[in-house]
């Protein structure tokens, strides 16, 4: 087996870690080929929605019928195990990278290997970065696992606890990705807040501040922060965003705007405290973007609950939505609760994503005239997605990756501004 097809579904953690595998791989001598060419293909799953995992194993079907070899890594052998071990060739899971080559060697001898335990995380995760042509954007996961015990979440199941990186090395790889010319650093984990607190403190402030000292011309985006410990550090992280070399982003979390439901689902937190950080994180950036996610259909959410996550997103007005419909998974607390019909849940996902669209594409029209100041970040197959200093994306016809121009918003859609 000589070529390799990777596939990568889910969060920015796994989007590194699909880097990772590339990496891991070209220095073993397999070249990354198409689906139809490839010897074997890997398969970085995600967990997190029961509808991910019906169709990751349903791909898995299809691929096996081809006649491919098929590896599956990620979250999800850890979360549906004996599934994953009926169908896929090999298990890797999101600890266990660096025994991939090992692993192919056993499916050549015709074994159906696993390899879940524990690796030095750290050696993962700092495996040396590369310049990957046409990308100017890279992500850097800073942490891996959480604090938190949700009562819905199964990626804890996989991630497990938090082990924060080395501040040295997290330095070290984002100055050698400054060196290959790439422009926007993705900062990622489950919880970017909590970084350091299994070493004893809050260690992101100083992180950050770490970063806005170091030269070059680059912008850097922040993964998502949980309410609960965000406050904790608000005032510090604030102060350091004001720096030029950070977009003014800010992804908290809210999942639902109900303090009832917040209680059922272990969030730690209540909806005055997430409102508090919105509208200091406005006060500070008066030209920012910030994005939440919401969960439809949780087992405690009462149609009145529904309406108060209604209420609370027309208040903020998100520039950014992630809405998911509640997914039951194994081992979790929720799994025991009594879930929604579907239909339910699908028209709480329709109604909250029509509130989001209209209060959206009406904010996104008063930029029409307006300039500002963007960073081109991507090739598409007809234009260019550039990122104006707030995160927000605005799509060009004409463009240099890499580049920062000053563009006139010439149209507005929901998600997106139209430059020129």
């Amino acid at each position: 087996m000589t070529k390799f097809y990777l596939e990568t579904y889910g969060c920015k953690l796994n989007q590194a870690d699909s880097n990772i595998i590339k990496d891991i791989l070209e220095k073993e001598g397999y070249r990354e080929t198409s689906e139809k060419k490839a010897d074997f293909v890997i398969i970085n799953s995600c967990g997190v929605l029961e509808k991910t995992e019906l169709k990751i194993f349903k791909r898995i079907k299809k691929l096996k019928k081809e006649g491919k070899k098929v590896i599956l890594a990620g979250c999800l052998p850890l979360i549906s195990f004996e599934k994953a071990k009926k169908l896929a060739d090999g298990i890797l899971g999101p600890k266990n990278l660096l025994s991939l080559p090992n692993l192919i060697k056993e499916i050549s001898k015709g074994k159906k290997p696993i390899f879940l335990k524990d690796e030095e995380i750290d050696k993962i995760k700092y495996y040396p970065i590369k310049k990957e042509k046409l990308k100017v954007s890279i992500v850097i996961p800073i942490s891996e696992g959480c604090l938190g015990n949700c009562s819905f979440c199964a990626t804890k199941l996989a991630r497990k606890r938090l082990k924060s990186f080395s501040k040295k090395e997290i330095l070290a790889k984002i100055k050698k990705a400054i060196e290959l010319e790439f422009k926007e650093i993705q900062l990622t984990s489950q919880d970017l807040a909590i970084y350091g607190l299994d070493k004893g403190r809050f260690l992101l402030p100083e992180l950050l501040s770490e970063i806005s000292k170091i030269e070059g011309d680059f912008k850097v985006r922040l993964g998502m922060m949980e309410p609960f410990f965000a406050k904790k550090i608000l005032k510090e992280i604030f102060s350091i965003l004001k720096s030029e070399k950070f977009y003014k982003f800010l992804h908290l979390p809210l999942q639902s705007g109900d303090n009832e439901v917040l209680r059922s689902m272990n969030r730690n937190y209540k909806v005055e405290d997430f409102l508090e950080i919105v509208e200091k994180f406005r006060e500070n950036f008066k030209e920012c973007v910030l994005a939440t996610d919401i969960i439809c259909g949780y087992p405690s959410e009462t149609k009145r609950a529904f309406e108060n996550s209604l209420k609370i997103i027309e208040k903020i007005k998100p520039e950014i939505l992630h809405i998911f419909k509640f997914s039951q998974r194994k081992n979790t607390k929720a799994e025991k609760l009594k879930d929604f019909p579907d239909k339910i849940k699908k028209e709480r996902t329709r109604l909250l994503t029509s509130l989001w669209k209209k209060i959206n594409l009406e904010k996104n029209k008063k930029y029409i005239g307006k300039k500002l100041e963007v960073l081109v970040v991507e090739k598409r197959e007809k234009n260019f997605l550039a990122r104006a200093n707030s995160f927000r994306a605005v799509i060009l016809k004409r463009g240099k990756l890499g580049e920062k121009k000053r563009v006139k918003i010439i149209d507005a859609k929901v998600n997106y501004l139209m430059g020129a």
